[in-house]
This record gives structure tokens, C-alpha cells and sequence, in this order.
């Protein structure tokens, strides 16, 4: 009876000590480099495929780096910025995500039709109406 508890003992140590080390190695895993010369469609994919892997903030760092590459093109700033927003307000850091999309729209607002991709103006509204009407679901 005691080589049983004392080898179901060893067992449960063993499992603990290997689910640690996966944890661990999951947490301290590095985000894929990016190439210097990666296009702003590889950056926007190398985020969103972090993002699929639950990888948040390395999503974010390559948005950052998106718009510090590529920023100056309008239409990949406003894609930049409210992919980071609407991460926020996944994560409900309404603080965070609130000016982002509101930029989103006066930037829309202050640009020629047709100069901008549509669908992020229509998304930047709707993420701001869940904030402001306090469903943020």
C-alpha cells in the first residue's frame, strides 16, 4: 500500500514538473523576426496569425512595427490602428481602443470617397457603438 501512494506521488510530481516545463517554454517562446524587407501584407499576416495562436501582444508589436514600416500609406495606417484597436476591445481596454477608432472615423471623415478602403470606417463605428452603448460584448 505505501509503494503505491509513494509511486502515485512520484507520478503526480513528475506530471507537475512536465506540465511546468511546457507552460514555461510556452511563455518564453519568441515571436517569428520579420524580415527588414517584409511588406506590410506580411506584417499585417505575421499578426494575424499570432493573434490565432492567442499571442495578443506580439500581435500588437507587429502592428506597431506595421505602422512604424508603413504608416505614411493612409490605408495601412487606418488598418494598422484599428486592428490594434479592436484587440482592445476584445480585451476590454475600452480607454485604450476608444480615441484609436475615433481617429479612424475623423480620419475617414476628412478623406476623399473612395480614397480609403471601406470596410474599416463601417468596423471602427461598430466597435465604437459597442463601447459607447455599454453592451461591449
Amino acid at each position: 500500500m505505501k509503494h503505491s501512494i509513494f509511486t502515485a506521488k512520484i507520478a503526480e510530481t513528475l506530471f507537475c514538473a512536465a506540465l511546468s516545463v511546457a507552460a514555461t517554454s510556452c511563455l518564453t517562446t519568441k515571436k517569428e523576426p520579420l524580415s527588414i524587407n517584409a511588406t506590410s501584407q506580411e506584417i499585417v499576416q505575421a499578426a494575424q496569425t499570432a493573434l490565432d495562436e492567442g499571442k495578443t501582444e506580439d500581435a500588437l508589436e507587429y502592428y506597431d512595427t506595421l505602422l512604424k514600416r508603413y504608416g505614411m500609406n493612409t490605408a495601412v495606417y487606418v488598418e494598422g490602428r484599428y486592428e490594434a484597436a479592436h484587440i482592445y476591445v476584445k480585451q476590454k481596454k475600452y480607454d485604450l481602443a476608444k480615441p484609436i477608432l475615433e481617429e479612424i472615423i475623423q480620419i475617414y471623415d476628412s478623406s476623399q470617397p473612395g480614397a480609403l478602403p471601406g470596410a474599416f470606417k463601417k468596423l471602427a463605428e461598430n466597435d465604437l457603438k459597442k463601447i459607447n452603448s455599454g453592451s461591449k460584448n
